[in-house]
């Protein structure tokens, strides 16, 4: 399948919010973004615009490109989609209005350090639309005992939105 766009996420895309969320590093001159396994943290994109090149009609999809403290178990992330389009009854001073979680699991690498890739489909995606004002929201489901089993953290280097066609 082909992808009609990408919006690439790495680590300086991501702003925190007031608790709980994800740490900033940089190893081996890469920044990332570490969670916790004993904790649920987030992190929110900055807002872009989605891309003209956005028809809808394809499956709007995010790689997790991650790397864990351990080399057993599964890792679980959630992303949530946030879509405003002008005239949008949400206050931007006072609210977000993300749409429901879209959750994904594997298995972490069998190497400590390697790069692993979840990907997630964004099926709960806020009817977004070419030209919408367009976040995500990031989010490790450490309090998840059955789909997050791996001990240690988890580090995030970049996160890629696109639709497959």
């Amino acid at each position: 399948m082909a992808r009609n766009f990408e919006i690439l996420h790495d680590p300086d895309a991501f702003v925190p919010p007031s608790t709980a969320h994800a740490d900033r590093g940089v190893l081996q001159n890469r920044a990332y973004l570490e969670f916790d396994a004993s904790a649920v943290e987030a992190m929110y994109s900055k807002a872009v615009q989605m891309p003209a090149a956005y028809t809808g009609s394809g499956t709007l999809k995010a790689d997790i490109h991650y790397s864990c403290a351990v080399a057993t178990n599964k890792v679980d992330f959630e992303i949530s989609v946030e879509a405003l389009t002008d005239g949008d009854a949400v206050d931007m001073h006072a609210a977000s209005s993300f749409d429901s979680v879209n959750a994904g699991n594997e298995t972490v690498p069998a190497t400590i350090g390697y790069l692993g890739v979840l990907t997630i489909t964004l099926t709960n995606k806020d009817s977004v639309a070419a030209g919408d004002m367009f976040r995500i929201k990031l989010e490790r489901d450490a309090d998840d005992a059955t789909d997050d089993t791996a001990a240690g953290y988890a580090r995030v280097w970049t996160v890629c939105v696109y639709e497959e066609v």
